[in-house]
């Protein structure tokens, strides 16, 4: 299990999502486009979620 939250990119947003990487990863993408206008790539979050982990 992992968990993301726009703190994590320096939002001030409270939107934080934990769960199975790829549903995360999706759910995070959409929050962050619809929210914020950005699109992050499935390989940059994950890249995120590896340091997060370490």
């Amino acid at each position: 299990m992992v968990k993301i939250s726009c703190n994590n990119y320096g939002y001030d947003c409270s939107f934080e999502i934990n769960g199975n990487t790829d549903e995360v990863i999706k759910k995070y993408q959409k929050h962050s486009f619809d929210e914020h206008g950005i699109e992050y790539s499935e390989e940059g979050l994950d890249q995120l979620l590896l340091r997060m982990k370490n």
